[in-house]
């Protein structure tokens, strides 16, 4: 959460006494820019601790912002959105039909062993990290007391994280808001300077 104390309000509606609105304006200014510094640096924070494809990334996200403004002095940005297929992290191997057992990692660090996994294409092109359920099949294996065929089982994707879960990581979640805290601050002096020098927008 990016604060400014009442003490600093106090400052800045004293200095700003003289320009219309100017505590107003310099304040959602400052916090709309530390909103905006957020959202930039997500991905990067992001890929600092994850392994995600960037652009998968980017696909899958649902970025809100809601600015600050002279009537209302709070903004937030948010995250949102569905969970990226594993493949899209760190996966080995990557091609279909490769016989070797598949290993991927979320975050950086060791590579974990999926036991039951395996690389496929569908038919429409889409490439990813699979695994059997065995949810058909095993009524009709059963009555037939036969060997059972692993084709008429159904698979399902194994998923990875969504842009939620990973922005709200502890550590992501820190450098964020430090980052932001410390431009608010900056920019706050800023718009002081320009609204005293010129009472500018």
């Amino acid at each position: 959460m990016i604060e400014i104390t009442a003490e600093a309000v106090e400052r800045v509606e004293a200095i700003l006494a003289g320009v219309p609105k100017g505590a107003e304006r310099a304040l959602s200014n400052a916090i709309n820019r530390g909103i905006s510094r957020v959202k930039t640096g997500a991905v990067k924070r992001v890929k600092e601790i994850y392994t995600v494809q960037t652009g998968a990334f980017n696909e899958a996200t649902r970025i809100r912002v809601n600015k600050a403004s002279t009537g209302n002095l709070v903004g937030f940005v948010s995250f949102a959105g569905y969970k990226i297929p594993l493949y899209k992290f760190k996966v080995t191997p990557t091609a279909p039909g490769v016989k070797k057992q598949v290993r991927a990692a979320v975050m950086k660090g060791g590579m974990t062993p999926y036991e039951d996994a395996f690389i496929a294409q569908m038919g429409s092109g889409h490439i990813g990290v699979f695994e059997r359920t065995g949810a058909q099949g095993i009524a009709s294996r059963l009555a037939r007391a036969k060997k059972p065929n692993k084709h008429t089982e159904t698979i399902k994707e194994i998923p990875g994280l969504a842009a939620a879960q990973m922005v709200g990581n502890a550590k992501v979640i820190e450098t964020l808001e430090e980052e932001a805290q410390q431009l608010v601050n900056q920019r706050l002096e800023n718009e002081i300077d320009r609204l005293l020098s010129g009472y500018g927008g």
